[in-house]
This record gives structure tokens, C-alpha cells and sequence, in this order.
């Protein structure tokens, strides 16, 4: 299609070259090179001009740092012990994190647990993009969770979700997982370089300007 440009990207370094490579000169890694696809017709596009996945908000201004209000409620508890720990106390409110390992290392299962029990005090949206929603009741009723205040969307498009988020506004967000998302805009498959990043971006832009605690896997 006329604007676009097939590229290979290191999703080590993001190193970008026109071929693919078995080695990364900049960052040395092997094997890392994975097919992308950008839109050159956007280069030549103001910023203003250029339509992105995520919403850029109000107006912002400076403010000196004596001025600054904290937020004494801006951080809650999960409830599992080792897990507040290493958030540093809880879930903080407008904050993104990222939960990475391993496929089959028991992710979707411990989030589910963290769903099932801040939906006893907070309002949770759940979405799944690597499971249906019979697969998760099912793993719902083996880990005993019982719901209380959590929803569950099955959805991959970044702009149903985020106006389901309008909707429902949620104190949580969980997104399961980032390489499943997409976002029209972009003509890349998803799982590639360019759509984890713009949508990433999208579920960070929600969270700062709604102030959603947003976990991403």
C-alpha cells in the first residue's frame, strides 16, 4: 500500500534497519529482528495532524515543587503481602506496571487472585486478550474468586476497550496481555514493535489523566 514501509526492528534495542539481521550491531543480541511495518505518509504530518490511539488530555503547566499537594489515599493494598511489597507499599493511583515472565509461569493466575480481591473494595476491569470468557469463569471457580465488583472484557481493539473504560470507570485496569492489543491506526499486526507501543501508550495516557492503576502483562 502506497505510504507504507515494511522495516525490522530489534525488540531488544529497537535498533531499526531496512533488512533483517541474525545480529544486532548495535546491542549484539541474536535473533531479535521482528518484521514491522510503519507509515512513511505520516512523516510529513504535523503533529496535530498525526491521529494516535491515545487521548493527550488537558493543558498542562509547570508548577513549583513546594506547591504540590500529596495524595494521602494515592496508594492501596492488593492484598498479597510480597506483591504490595514490592510495589512499594500498593497499587499507586495514575501508575503503569508491568508484570513480565515467562509463558505458562502462572501470570494470568496470580492477576486473577489480585482481581478477585480488589473487587471486594474497588471497582476492577479485567481484560483478557489471550482467553475467553469461559476460560477465565473456569479458572475463576478453581482459584475460589468470586467476582464481588469485577468485570471481565474479552477484547484486543484498543479504542472498544478504552470506551468501555469511559463507561465503566474502573479504580483498576489489567490488561492480559500488551502483544495482544492493536490499534487501527497503525497498519502493523499486533505483537509488533510499533503496536506494543502505541498502545502501551494509550493504556499509559489513560491512566494519567483518569488516574486508573493499570497492569499491564
Amino acid at each position: 500500500m502506497k505510504g507504507l514501509k515494511t522495516v525490522y526492528i530489534c525488540s531488544t534495542c529497537e535498533y531499526e534497519s531496512p533488512k533483517w539481521m541474525g545480529k544486532c550491531p548495535k546491542c549484539g543480541a541474536w535473533n531479535s529482528f521482528v518484521e514491522d511495518v510503519i507509515d512513511t505518509s505520516a512523516q510529513t504530518k504535523t503533529p496535530a495532524e498525526i491521529k494516535r490511539g491515545y487521548s493527550i488530555g488537558s493543558d498542562s503547566h509547570a508548577v513549583p515543587l513546594d506547591k504540590l499537594e500529596a495524595d494521602t489515599c494515592i496508594r492501596s493494598l492488593t492484598g498479597l503481602g510480597e506483591l504490595d511489597r514490592v510495589l512499594g507499599g500498593g497499587l499507586v493511583k495514575g501508575s503503569v506496571v508491568l508484570l513480565t515472565g515467562e509463558p505458562g509461569i502462572g501470570k494470568s493466575t496470580l492477576l486473577l487472585q489480585i482481581s478477585g480481591i480488589l473487587g471486594e473494595t474497588r471497582k476492577v476491569l479485567y481484560i483478557s486478550g489471550e482467553e475467553s470468557s469461559g476460560q477465565l469463569k473456569l479458572r475463576a471457580a478453581r482459584l475460589g474468586v468470586k467476582g464481588g465488583d469485577l468485570l471481565v472484557l474479552t477484547e484486543t481493539n484498543i479504542d472498544k476497550i478504552l470506551k468501555e473504560t469511559d463507561s465503566v470507570k474502573p479504580d483498576v485496569l489489567i490488561v492480559d496481555s500488551i502483544q495482544t492489543m492493536f490499534t487501527p491506526q497503525s497498519a502493523s499486526s499486533p505483537g509488533s514493535v510499533s503496536q506494543v507501543r502505541e498502545t502501551a501508550l494509550s493504556f499509559i495516557s489513560k491512566a494519567k489523566n483518569d488516574g486508573i492503576s493499570v497492569i499491564l502483562v
